[in-house]
């Protein structure tokens, strides 16, 4: 593969990944706006913000069931324009919940698709680790920047400014997705001829590690705003505070990639894992708002540092990258999880009982990463016929 095949490839897995950074960014916005506009009830306002994770959840069967062999440029003019078209017709019935409910999960569906058909061929790419770490960092940099672009248009133009600033952003994301082309040798890993995936108990356990992670370390994410009051921040302290953290924290994408490279994929998770509940605890039993982001930095960077691993652990699962494409959808579904996980943990026993069931879900992450132990990769990275 050139370096110019390769910088091409790097944008479109970047592009596609940062269409789930664009649902998260635009998560706060909605559920506060929704309830503000519409009256619309918390718990209603929060399912909307949400069900797009599903949607993308729903893509992992699909790459491991229907053999998905479409190239990433043709997935990206169809599947990218559907998305596009998905978000205005929200934008059109914003009023509407059922009907936003219906088309943002198909949203979801769309972004699944476009992230793991670009995470099979980066998964079989030279350096797939460090690629990875590449591909996390710009998608979650850029969320700093949905952020910010998603809170003005609300301000300009409501629920319906939202959704018109997620086709807008949509639109360019998916342009830039469909700008690679993909080699012969790369176009080979989802022809016709190759054998059935194996569902390997390996496999499936890798899985469920990454969804248990992301579920289970994003569960401090939706109090945050909550423990900073509680610590007397304001909203515009606290926000300038966590979304420089946010941005700061992209680097820790890169780094896991590299120390997935250099050490491979068991013990830099480990580690993660160890840090990311161990600053949760931290962070939520602070007794300062000093004591709060002194847990809150480990926690956040420990999120981002695994995400790239667990991606790059999945696509050494197999030759072909359909592993990765399987579990790039389905361990980014866990922010969904992690959202309607902590609101009932939080509602039964309190917002300090997140911090003992984040513990809970390192320690099941542990014993996961236990099992499937994994060596490094043995093949060498594939070359260009």
């Amino acid at each position: 593969m050139s370096a110019l095949s390769q910088r091409r490839l790097l944008l479109a897995g970047a592009a596609a990944w940062s269409i789930s950074t664009l649902f998260s960014a635009m998560k706060p916005v909605l559920i506060t706006r929704y309830g503000q506009e519409l009256g619309t009830p918390a718990a209603w306002a929060a399912l909307v913000a949400a069900v797009p994770f599903l949607g993308i959840a729903a893509a992992s069967p699909l790459f491991g069931a229907l053999r998905i062999r479409a190239s990433v440029r043709t997935l990206g003019i169809t599947v990218g324009g559907l998305l596009v078209l998905l978000e205005l017709a929200s934008a059109a019935v914003f009023d509407r919940v059922a009907p936003v409910i219906g088309l943002q999960a198909l949203a979801g569906l769309c972004c699944g698709l476009l992230m793991g058909a670009t995470s099979r061929v980066v998964a079989v790419s030279p350096d797939a680790e460090t690629a990875f770490g590449i591909v996390d960092m710009v998608a979650v940099a850029l969320m700093s920047a949905m952020i910010a672009g998603a809170g003005f248009a609300v301000q300009q133009g409501g629920l319906a400014g939202a959704y018109l600033f997620a086709a807008a952003v949509a639109a360019m994301l998916a342009l830039l997705v469909a700008q690679y082309p993909e080699t012969p040798v790369l176009r080979h890993h989802h022809d016709r001829s190759l054998p059935p995936l194996v569902i390997a108990p390996r496999a499936v356990v890798v899985v469920l590690m990454g969804v248990a992670f992301v579920s289970f370390s994003g569960l401090g994410f939706a109090f945050m705003f909550t423990l900073a009051l509680g610590h007397g921040l304001g909203y515009d302290s606290a926000g300038r505070s966590i979304g420089l953290l946010l941005l700061l924290s992209a680097s820790g994408c890169l780094a896991g990639g590299v120390a997935c490279a250099r050490f491979g994929p068991a013990r830099p998770l480990a580690l993660a894992f160890i840090t990311c509940g161990a600053g949760w605890w931290i962070a939520i039993h602070a007794g300062s708002g000093a004591a709060f982001f002194a847990g809150l930095v480990p926690a956040i960077f420990a999120l981002q540092f695994c995400f790239p691993v667990l991606i790059a652990l999945a696509g050494q699962l197999d030759a072909h990258g359909r592993w990765a494409a399987i579990a790039t959808p389905a361990i980014t579904s866990g922010f969904a999880w992690a959202a309607i996980l902590a609101g009932l943990v939080a509602g039964r026993w309190g917002v300090p009982a997140l911090a003992t069931a984040c513990a809970g879900g390192m320690a099941a992450c542990l014993a996961m990463l236990w099992y499937v132990a994994p060596r490094r990769r043995r093949s060498p990275p594939l070359q260009p016929a």
